[in-house]
């Protein structure tokens, strides 16, 4: 039986909690620097508990920090800051870090598969290189991101860079605490929530999956190839057919386009030739049909949504220059067409919550095309989608309706 292929290019790991175990030297480090400066400013107060404490790991310091001493003036509290990193740089130097149970193994088996693995840190340069290269992940970790990395002041700017020098959004964010996951969101990715991390009691976390240590972590990301594994099975397609032809359709930030590369990589990894072909790529242009413009779809039936905003004699053309063999696996919205769908041997729809969609959109096209993509998309493109669904309904003109909610299958 062929190798199922591992469907995820990168990971972006949050570092505090996630891959290093903080809490064996920040406490410690953090109440001796504290305590130095409380005695240089001559203060006398308590020191923070050590779960106060913690509760600054995987925040930008100078926010924890204005957060436990905000009755401290701006001066006082930046030197009791200075004095913790400090101690903490010490405690670095002296080998106080160590990466949390698992965490090595994990990167391995990664780096075995080809993913990419990435760091975005709320954390400062020093701190960051003392991370890659004493302690060591620069051995797995191919680019990392912090506070002080040039153009990204926030962790969903070091995110978002790290996909583009990756190349990829077929990547996935792990991390510890709600910030990692509002930084992974703000990107369209999927999150993994490390449980045993370092976030504060109360401090609620939803995310796509959730794992209590570190070699949780490849299993659950294979299930997204099971999952799709799973609905090829269900399917039953005839690969033996001449040139079988498999559509993916569903509304605007279903996941289609990926979905549909994966059953090709599934397919190659069973030694069927593919072709994934966007319908997006014969949608016509020009004010009198396109599909993003108001006039179109306020003065188009749902059905005429297929046949006027898409050359499908072009992508009839593309699929029949395939080589003899090749499934070929169409992805795009209104598939369910009757012009189009006798044409697929199955289709499959996505159903996606718009909620979810939006989110996924914004984190996709908004941060680099800005907010009039997402606009284009609320306006037009879901109600037209929703239109074409009321009128053909997928679970009577598909051949499975999918939940597809979270990208890390289920």
């Amino acid at each position: 039986m062929p190798a199922t292929p591992f469907l995820f290019d990168a990971v972006v790991f949050d570092l505090d909690g996630t891959l290093v175990a903080t809490d064996r030297f920040w406490v410690d480090a953090a109440r001796v620097g504290a305590r130095r400066a409380f005695a240089e400013l001559g203060l006398e107060r308590p020191l923070p508990t050590a779960a106060e404490w913690m509760s600054l790991v995987g925040l930008p310091l100078a926010q924890g920090f204005a957060r436990l001493f905000p009755d401290l003036d701006p001066a006082s509290r930046a030197r009791v800051m200075a004095a913790c990193e400090e101690e903490d740089h010490r405690a670095l130097r002296a080998g106080g870090a160590a990466l949390l149970p698992g965490v090595a193994e994990t990167l391995d088996a990664l780096r075995a598969r080809g993913v990419r693995l990435g760091i975005a840190s709320n954390c400062g340069r020093d701190y960051l290189a003392s991370m890659m290269d004493d302690l060591g992940l620069a051995r797995w970790v191919e680019e990392a991101r912090c506070l002080d990395s040039a153009g990204t002041p926030t962790k969903p700017d070091m995110v978002a860079s790290l996909l583009e020098r990756f190349g990829t959004r077929a990547a996935v964010m792990v991390g510890d605490r709600l910030g990692d996951r509002d930084a992974a969101w703000a990107n369209g990715l999927p999150h993994v929530h490390l449980a045993r991390g370092f976030a504060p009691a109360g401090e609620e976390v939803e995310a796509e999956a959730v794992i209590e240590t570190m070699p949780e972590l490849v299993p659950r990301l294979e299930r997204r190839a099971s999952w799709i594994e799973g609905a090829l099975e269900w399917l039953d397609v005839d690969l033996d057919a001449p040139q079988p032809t498999i559509g993916v359709t569903g509304p605007p930030g279903a996941g289609k386009s990926y979905f549909a590369r994966d059953v090709g990589r599934i397919l190659e990894a069973r030694g069927r030739p593919t072709a994934v072909v966007a319908l997006e790529d014969h949608l016509r242009t020009g004010p009198d049909v396109d599909l993003g413009s108001t006039a179109f779809v306020a003065g188009s039936r749902p059905l005429d949504l297929l046949t006027q905003g898409y050359d499908l004699a072009g992508l009839d053309a593309r699929i029949a220059t395939l080589p003899a063999g090749t499934t070929a696996i169409v992805h795009g919205p209104f598939l369910a067409h009757p012009a189009l769908r006798p044409k697929l041997a199955r289709l499959v729809h996505l159903a996606v919550d718009e909620a979810v969609c939006l989110r996924r959109l914004a984190g996709r096209d908004a941060r680099s095309h800005g907010p009039e993509a997402l606009l284009r998309v609320r306006r037009h493109l879901l109600p037209a989608s929703r239109a074409f669904d009321a009128a053909m309904p997928p679970r009577e003109h598909t051949d499975l309706v999918l939940d597809a909610a979270n990208a890390l299958g289920v």
